[in-house]
Order: structure tokens, then C-alpha cells, then sequence
């Protein structure tokens, strides 16, 4: 038996739940989930060449330690603190960089 939605579609697997993604390194989180305050160690980052590079160029690489500053409201960016130097990224970007987080 098949549900179906009035205009036809059927309900997806993981349709209206976030889910956090299995990794060998445990469950790892987008780093907008993190709150003000928290910390997390990066574990990758997803993107096009374009994106990564960028990131890596701020420092933003694996295995990096980083703490959330401040987060904008109405989806603004969030303000990250990794390797001694403070950075603003959009979080459209920031949803591709999957964090361990420590202390949660």
C-alpha cells in the first residue's frame, strides 16, 4: 500500500525529519546545529571544488577545532572561531561543513 500526497507525490524515506549523518567517526552534524558556545571538531566538508578550496583557505579543513560565536538571526551568517581567527560565513555555505561536536 502506497501513500499518496493530494497533488500525487509519494512520502519519501526521510521526508519532513532532519536526520544526522553516520559517519566512521559517529554522528556528525551540520555546523548551524551547533548553538553559541559550542565547540566541534570538523570531520569534512561537502561542496564543489570552488567551495572547499575557499574553505580551506580560511582554515576551515578536517580534523580542525571550532568554537560557534554568534549566530545572525533570520538565517544570517554565524560567526566561527578556528585557529586563533574569527570568521562570518553564510549559512548556506556553513550547511556543508559537518562537524563531531565536543561537549554536547
Amino acid at each position: 500500500m502506497r501513500l499518496t500526497l493530494f497533488n500525487g507525490q509519494g512520502r519519501g524515506r526521510y521526508r519532513g525529519r532532519r536526520h544526522r549523518f553516520k559517519h566512521r567517526h559517529g554522528n556528525l552534524m551540520p555546523i548551524t546545529k551547533l548553538r553559541p558556545g559550542d565547540k566541534g571538531i570538523i570531520a569534512f566538508v561537502r561542496g564543489n571544488r570552488k567551495v572547499t578550496q575557499r574553505l580551506a583557505d580560511l582554515g576551515l579543513t578536517p580534523e580542525t577545532s571550532v568554537a560557534i560565536l554568534k549566530t545572525a538571526p533570520f538565517n544570517g551568517p554565524i560567526e566561527v572561531a578556528v585557529r586563533g581567527s574569527k570568521l562570518a560565513i553564510g549559512r548556506d555555505i556553513a550547511e556543508n561543513i559537518l562537524v563531531q561536536a565536543k561537549g554536547i
